[in-house]
């Protein structure tokens, strides 16, 4: 039988904890152990005695793509390509799962913060984004690593680094589409965009009026009330008015989407954009900057386009329908309806959308190619290195809520 679709057959129907013998062509044995409902252990023989333990957890959506991805680990590890796989006797096999201490030492992953500060070290050529001045060191945002780092020289805009500091010029949109990726949790923010006390992230809001001065880092600020949007990784909203300081002027009542520092309790507007103003110019749509931060919410790198709708629908009703968006709203079911402009999307399967990672849509926008993962791109160790990092923090309940 083929190997996909016996594997699978027996992971969908088996009860948890019962165990499979397999065979290859080659009658190299598999013992396929279900764990529970999301996972399974396999334990693959060779002639020689060695024995690899190969682990897969998934969910309802990434199944499919663990057993292909079982499968192609196991023909890297026997060197052959596997078509067929038969079921044998467990009790043939006895000798295949290794003995606790003949299990050679597990190697120990660095914890999250070793992750972090391994990511943020860099490789030229890149990017930096200035946000703020700390200590005499610059603050920026890097889109080769997908967070920010320090740096000892200062430049005032964004500028590229290798072998000297020179201006640039990338393109304003996707240079915007990758900022609005990264999103604070009000209960876990963002370590990736975390140093020391500042926490760098973007948010969309209504500006609300001015609330007068205020002081940041000593210096005298306007300081404002904008209503801010609160959403779940299904789709939920709610709003929440939240106070802070801006070195411009604002329109009341405007739909925003801004660039932030958050040091301690205290919120910084840095820059931004007028949502309405950048629609109307063609220079970014309302709905490309909805699905960049929403996409963030991707679980194993699938969006379910339902709870992107639900939350689509409930930010008509609490944002656009409430600001100087509302001669949009037109336009902007339109273009949700058809789909389209959908930034970091890759393929749509059954209303489950594959996302590209902030890294990878970066590295080939910038080169003007298709998108894709970067998976043998100069960049693929911060790639891995990333999603590693994001997946652990998700596992701890990261993004389970953030503003949008």
């Amino acid at each position: 039988m083929k190997a996909y679709d016996l594997i699978s057959y027996l992971l969908e129907h088996a009860e948890n904890g019962s165990i499979a013998a397999l065979t290859t062509e080659d009658n190299i044995p598999i013992l396929l152990t279900k764990n529970d409902e999301y996972s399974f252990t396999a334990y693959i023989c060779t002639q020689d005695g060695e024995v690899k333990t190969v682990k897969k957890t998934f969910d309802k959506t990434t199944f499919h793509r663990a057993v292909l991805d079982f499968i192609d680990e196991v023909e890297e590890y026997i060197g052959k390509e596997i078509n067929d796989v038969k079921i044998s006797d467990v009790a043939l096999f006895t000798n295949c799962i290794p003995k606790r201490e003949e299990r050679k030492p597990r190697e120990k992953r660095d914890n999250l913060l070793d992750m972090i500060s391994e990511l943020r070290k860099v490789s030229e050529p890149f990017y930096v984004v200035p946000l703020l001045s700390n200590q005499g060191k610059l603050l920026a945002y890097v889109p080769e690593i997908g967070a920010t780092s320090y740096f000892d020289f200062m430049v005032n805009n964004v500028s590229i680094v290798n072998g000297k500091i020179e201006p640039a010029s990338p393109d304003l949109k996707l240079l915007y589409l990758v900022l609005f990726t990264n999103k604070l949790d009000p209960h876990n923010g963002n370590p990736l965009t975390t140093l020391d006390n500042i926490t760098f992230f973007t948010a969309v809001f209504i500006d609300n009026g001015d609330k007068g001065k205020g002081e940041f880092e000593g210096k005298s600020v306007n300081k404002r009330i904008g209503r801010f949007f609160l959403s779940t990784y299904k789709g939920g909203l709610r709003t929440e008015e939240l106070e802070f300081f801006d070195l411009s002027s604002l329109n009341k009542g405007r739909l925003y989407a801004g660039l932030f520092v958050k040091k301690d309790e205290k919120i910084l507007r840095i820059g931004g954009i007028s949502l309405v103003d950048f629609h109307n110019s063609g220079k970014l749509e309302i709905n490309e900057y909805l699905f960049a931060s929403f996409s963030q919410s991707a679980r194993n790198g699938i969006l379910d386009f339902s709870n992107y709708d639900k939350f689509f629908s409930n930010f008509l009703n609490l944002a656009i329908s409430k600001s100087d968006a509302r001669s949009l709203l037109k336009d902007v079911i339109e273009i949700h309806s058809m789909m389209t402009d959908m930034p970091f999307a890759l393929q749509n399967v059954n209303n489950q959308i594959s996302i590209v990672d902030p890294i990878s849509f970066w590295y080939y926008s910038i080169k003007g190619e298709d998108i894709k993962e970067c998976n043998d791109c100069p960049l693929k160790d911060k790639v891995n290195l990333r999603k590693e990092i994001f997946n652990t923090l998700r596992r701890r309940g990261w993004l389970n809520a953030f503003f949008i």
